[in-house]
């Protein structure tokens, strides 16, 4: 009986794995909420209607989300690669304590582009929020185009390029 709790427990984290591994999920273009939230590491607050006009990626994570940070160089290197006024990368750091071990935190893993403070009903501004780490690509019109649930690897570089250079995640093959 044992033996069957413990296959039954391995299963459903091995369950919850391969969801975390889904690149993207069908999503239907809908507004990105008018969010405004306190910057860290940065004084006063970003908007995000603010950067309508730019592509722009939102990760939803957290401090001690392990696939949240074995991503962070990654989204770092894709801030790093296009010019700031057509695509912006954004952190929303959640549920991960005081602003000051969150800022510390961020400024030795070397992140440069901008995080915000979540507050409560953050995550849920964006629809229903199924775990960390998740990212919401939005086009220059203001519009959620696709949604990305747990570490997505070359799939994200590549549609963020696609998506910044032709407006689509479309491939043109």
């Amino acid at each position: 009986m044992r033996a069957l709790s413990w296959l039954a427990a391995v299963g459903l984290v091995a369950g919850a794995c391969q969801s975390c591994q889904a690149p993207a999920v069908d999503e239907k273009p809908r507004p990105a909420p008018d969010l405004v939230l306190e910057r860290l590491n940065d004084t006063g607050t970003l908007s995000l209607a603010d950067h309508k006009g730019a592509v722009v990626l939102v990760d939803l994570w957290a401090t001690w989300c392990a696939p949240c940070l074995a991503e962070l160089p990654h989204l770092q290197e894709l801030a790093d690669s296009f010019d700031p006024n057509e695509f912006l990368m954004l952190g929303i750091v959640l549920e991960s304590g005081d602003r000051k071990d969150i800022e510390e935190f961020i400024r030795k893993q070397g992140i440069t582009y901008p995080n915000l403070l979540g507050e409560e009903g953050t995550k849920e501004e964006f629809g229903p929020f199924l775990g960390y780490p998740t990212k919401y690509l939005i086009g220059k019109d203001g519009y959620i185009v696709e949604k990305y649930l747990g570490a997505v690897g070359d799939r994200l570089s590549e549609d963020v390029e696609r998506f910044v250079r032709t407006g689509s995640l479309e491939s043109s093959d």
